[in-house]
């Protein structure tokens, strides 16, 4: 008896592998679907095609020049193969304040900017499309379009204070702080350098004993004492004209003058002076360096207040005595310190554009030091010795 014949076993048939699409017409495609949004299936949202449903912002260039309208990137439904489809947008900039500047095709689902933008402005639209049929009715669930507005260096750094005022004791060592100074830019900081600004100092005035006394800090504007050799009796105040660039330094600028008094080390009579203050900025717990500080008395005729001195705090937030040994009078005295400008130099607004201290010496004899403590939104202040 034959044996039956095994059974006949064959190799699946072999697939050639596809062909790849030649680069010039892969690169066509990805560029088309670069400037397209493209509709999944209904009820999964708005995806850029190939992006798992996520969609990356879309960037607009401040200040551009058109033509307007400006095609932005197209918005299609896949149910355009089904019915035919119309597409709108709502949100800011399209139906809400500032109303029409995005609008879109309605047949093609173009999406269009129809004047320039302002980043400093508004950075940021947030856009929904709808895709509906000719009858109304929704073909897709609305998708959520962020318009990200892009920088341009289309702002010039501004100096807090045109003018900053500082003191320096005379024999000062090198690296000694004197004040900082402070300007502020519009433009974009975190995502470009167009609003990073860089300090230089253009010029010193008197150029003695040496051109360059004093240094800044390109970043923080910290301005410091760079040779030995200041003297009060030789040149008691500097003038320096300083830079503010933005761009790391190399873009739009800005100047303002600084003005730097040198404190003559205590004279003899100076030396044990019966009224003495000190400042500290609260909000640092350091010294507040660079403070205007003005003493008056008030005096006959009329009791008006006349005007004794005026100081300006060291680094250490002191100054000299403000008054000599045996000028003091039995009266009343006023201290005023002009916080407004010192917080404006370190970029803060204050509550109190001034502090006025008003007492009175009724012991000529006796030493008298009034302590001043401060921030942008407190002062305390008492007697101390």
């Amino acid at each position: 008896m034959a044996r039956p014949l095994p059974p006949l076993v064959t190799a699946p048939p072999r697939r050639a592998p596809p062909r790849p699409a030649p680069p010039a017409a892969a690169a066509a495609a990805a560029r088309w679907f670069q400037d397209m949004l493209v509709f999944p299936e209904h009820g999964h949202g708005l995806q850029r095609q190939k992006r798992d449903w996520v969609i990356p912002p879309i960037n607009c260039p401040e200040n551009e020049r058109g033509p307007f309208p400006k095609k932005l990137v197209q918005i299609k439904s896949n149910k355009n193969k089904e019915t035919t489809v119309f597409y709108s947008i709502t949100g800011q900039g399209a139906d809400t304040p500032p109303v029409g500047v995005f609008t879109v095709e309605r047949e093609t689902g173009w999406l269009e900017v129809t004047k320039p933008l302002d980043r400093e402005e508004i950075d940021k639209y947030i856009l929904f499309s709808h895709a509906v049929s000719a009858n109304g009715q929704p073909v897709e669930d609305p998708m959520e379009i962020i318009i990200t507005v892009t920088d341009q260096n289309d702002n010039r750094p501004i100096f807090t204070q045109a003018v900053f005022n500082g003191t320096v004791l005379e024999g000062a060592e090198p690296g000694t702080h004197v004040l900082q100074v402070l300007a502020t830019d519009q433009d974009d900081m975190v995502n470009s350098n167009n609003g990073i600004v860089f300090y230089s100092i253009l010029r010193q005035t008197p150029g003695w004993p040496q051109p360059h006394m004093f240094a800044i800090n390109p970043s923080t504007g910290a301005i410091f004492v760079t040779a030995a050799g200041l003297v009060a009796q030789v040149v008691p105040e500097y003038t320096l004209e300083v830079q503010a660039a933005d761009m790391d330094g190399y873009g739009l600028q800005a100047t303002a003058t600084v003005l730097i008094k040198v404190q003559a080390k205590d004279p003899p009579e100076m030396a044990n002076g019966p009224l003495t203050t000190h400042v500290l900025n609260t909000a640092t717990g350091l010294p507040a360096a660079g403070l205007a500080i003005r003493l008056s008395q008030l005096q006959e005729p009329g009791q008006q207040w006349t005007e004794l001195v005026q100081r300006w705090t060291d680094a250490d937030g002191r100054c000299l005595p403000l008054l000599a040994v045996g000028q003091a009078k039995a009266g009343t005295y006023k201290l005023r310190f002009e916080t407004a400008a010192y917080w404006q130099g370190l970029g803060h607004a204050s509550f109190y554009p001034f502090v006025e201290v008003v007492f009175t010496i009724t012991d000529a004899s006796q030493k008298l030091h009034i302590p001043l403590l401060i921030s942008p939104y407190s002062y305390t202040t008492y007697r101390g010795s």
